[in-house]
Order: structure tokens, then sequence, then C-alpha cells
């Protein structure tokens, strides 16, 4: 499972219980009866959910399609590494509309580096023949909403772009990497002067960016980029890399624990883990805790740093994993990787300029080439 900083993984059960996750709808269940019925999203994570057994799945849903009964807009998602999509659960998922999304680490070479079975065998090739197979069968082709990849700097961008254009969906989700905080900084590998000229991630999703915009092929979407250019542009939807505005979500691990978002597991073991439980608490009671009430006010926290400059509406301090530090309960400084977020950040702005014109996210010019901005200032982000 999460094989960062945290070992909560050890200290709980292997699966959830089915009548903890009947908990989990219960509880959503009463707070839409007391706040009405807003969008809202199951996320099954893991781990590896697919190992759950098909019959806990098909309790879990018919739960959901009770609760859709009583409040509209309750959606489900499953995040897997595709290799057991076995028939059974598939027919399930098709049934109760529930939508799939395939982590995958890049083209196969890259990919089966990482992702190997207990034999060390790659998993790439069965992930591919999985999705492939899911498409050509008649009621399950539109189950496939895309990929997850994190960012790898070492595929050549160019390398990468290809590989989205020919996956059998071209969807990707680009992740900004988890495990860099203030106490495990990008730079700490090289020379801080020398990460800060050409910043490690920034450049690769600046290339990124670059060829994909050149390419101009509307069939690849990575989802990063829109959200980027759609901020720009004056829209207020966005995900959680970028904006944070607010974080509105809460995890529930097998044992029932509601846990803060896995970002707060990245950087300390236990660091997600709260008191609360579905078994004795509602929604309700947690809006008073200090970390989860900074979440859904995250907009009111922006790092003071941050407020001149011309990126704030589009990064808002930084992807929040990267803004923290042990020994602080919550984040308030700006992101260590404030020096890519700008970099690659700048090179949009360049790029979709003459596109984005009446955007009041472009209202500041920014200068790419040269040194980065002063807003990027070495003092504040050195860590020794």
């Amino acid at each position: 499972m999460f094989n960062l900083s945290d070992k909560t993984f050890l200290r709980v059960p292997a699966m959830m219980a089915h009548e903890t996750a009947a908990a989990v709808i219960d509880l959503v269940d009463r707070h839409l009866s007391r706040h009405g019925s807003p969008p809202f999203q199951v996320v099954l994570h893991g781990g590896e959910p697919t190992l759950w057994p098909t019959a806990d799945f098909q309790h879990l849903l018919e739960r959901v399609d009770a609760l859709c009964g009583k409040h509209a807009r309750v959606k489900v998602s499953l995040q897997t590494n595709g290799v057991m999509l076995r028939p059974a659960l598939v027919r399930l998922l098709a049934l109760h509309r529930v939508s799939i999304g395939i982590s995958l680490d890049g083209p196969k070479p890259y990919n089966d580096q990482v992702r190997v079975d207990h034999c060390g065998r790659g998993s790439y090739d069965k992930v591919i023949r999985t999705v492939t197979a899911l498409l050509d069968q008649e009621g399950q082709g539109n189950l496939i909403g895309g990929f997850l990849a994190v960012a790898q700097p070492q595929i050549p961008p160019l390398q990468f772009l290809d590989w989205i254009a020919r996956l059998p969906v071209p969807r990707v989700d680009v992740l900004w990497p988890i495990e860099f905080n203030y106490d495990n900084p990008p730079w700490s590998d090289v020379r801080f002067a020398d990460y800060i000229r050409k910043p490690r991630y920034g450049h690769w999703f600046a290339t990124l960016f670059e060829h994909w915009w050149r390419r101009d092929d509307p069939e690849i979407y990575i989802r990063h980029f829109y959200d980027i250019l759609e901020r720009m542009a004056g829209s207020k939807v966005h995900t959680d890399a970028i904006g944070n505005d607010m974080l509105n979500m809460f995890v529930v691990n097998t044992d029932g624990g509601i846990e803060y978002p896995d970002y707060f597991r990245a950087y300390r073991d236990g660091g997600a883990r709260t008191p609360f439980n579905v078994f004795e608490h509602d929604l309700d009671e947690i809006l008073a805790d200090e970390v989860f009430s900074y979440c859904l006010n995250m907009g009111q926290h922006q790092p003071v740093e941050c407020r001149k400059c011309p990126h704030l509406h589009v990064c808002g301090g930084g992807f929040l994993p990267g803004r923290m530090a042990t020994g602080e309960t919550v984040p308030l400084r700006k992101s260590v990787l404030c020096y890519d977020h700008y970099y690659f950040l700048s090179r949009v702005a360049e790029l979709a300029a003459p596109y984005l014109a009446k955007s009041t996210a472009l209202g500041q010019s920014v200068n790419v080439g040269g040194e980065l901005s002063a807003f990027a200032s070495q003092e504040s982000l050195r860590v020794t």
C-alpha cells in the first residue's frame, strides 16, 4: 500500500469489512439529509481495491444506488492498477455505472521497472490487454475514464506524449510528485543554485506542455493542462493540484478511521490519522478539527510570500504535499516545488496568452527567460 513515511497500513486491517463500507454510506446519507444534495463523489482507492471480494462490491454499490434514490448525484469511481479486473467485477461496475481509472507509470520500460508482480514481471502488457478487451466489450467501453501517471523527468517529454497518444484511451492525468516537502526538498541531490536555474519537474512539465500545445491534437487529453488553461481563463473549477482554495475530501481507512487527505500522510508516519471514525462520528463533528477546517478554507491561508505572484490565482501556494514540514500541524509556507510551479506556469502563460488575452489571470506580464521571479526567492525556500 502507501509506502512513503506513513506506515498506518501496517496497523489496520488489510481489507475493509463490508460493514465498515456500509457505515461510510450511512455517514454520507446522514450528511446529505441534513445539508441537501450537492454532488458527492465516492472514490474506491487503495492499496489495490480490486482485491476486495466481488460480493462486498455488490453490497456497497447497492447501498449507493439506494442513496442515489434519496439524494441526487452520488458518483462512484474506482482507481486501480488494472491487473485484476475480473469479468464478474467488470460486469458489476458497468451495471452500477462506476468509472475506472488506471494507474500506469509511463511507457512500458519505465512502468515495468516499478510495477511488478511477486515474480518480478512487469504489469504493462497485461494492463493494456485488459483495457483493450474492456473497450471491445459492448456496454463496457465507456468504463475507462483514463489513466493516472506521476511526472517522471527521466522520461523524455516527447516520448511521454507519444506514449499518451498511443494509449487505448488517450486521456491522462499527470500528477506532481507527492514525496517532496520541507524535510525532503527536490534539490537534495544537486546544488541548490543549479536547481533554481532549471527546476527538474517544472522544466519537464513545461517541455511536455509545449509539445502537447504545438501538436494541437484534441484527442490527447492531459487533464492537468486543461485545468490550468481553464483556471487561467477564469474558471473556479479545478482539481486539488492547483488553486488551493479548498480541499473538500476525507479518507476512510479499512478500520473505519476518518483521515485527512493522503497528502498529510506523505511526510510523517500517522500524518493523516484523526480521532474520528465512521461508527461514532458524523461529518459535522470533523468541521471543528484544525486540519479539516484548514483544508476547507485553504484560500484564507495562502502563504504571505505568494500574494504578489502573477500565478497565485492558478497555483495558490503550490501542490499541498510540498508545503508540509515535520512539527507543523498545517502548512503555512509555499511549496518547495515553487521554482517548478513558477517555471511551468510561466511557460504555459507565455504560450496561451494570445488565446486568453481577456483573462484576469494573465493581467500581469511574466518573464520566462533569465532569472526566476523574486516571488520564488531563495531565502524563503532554502532548507537545511
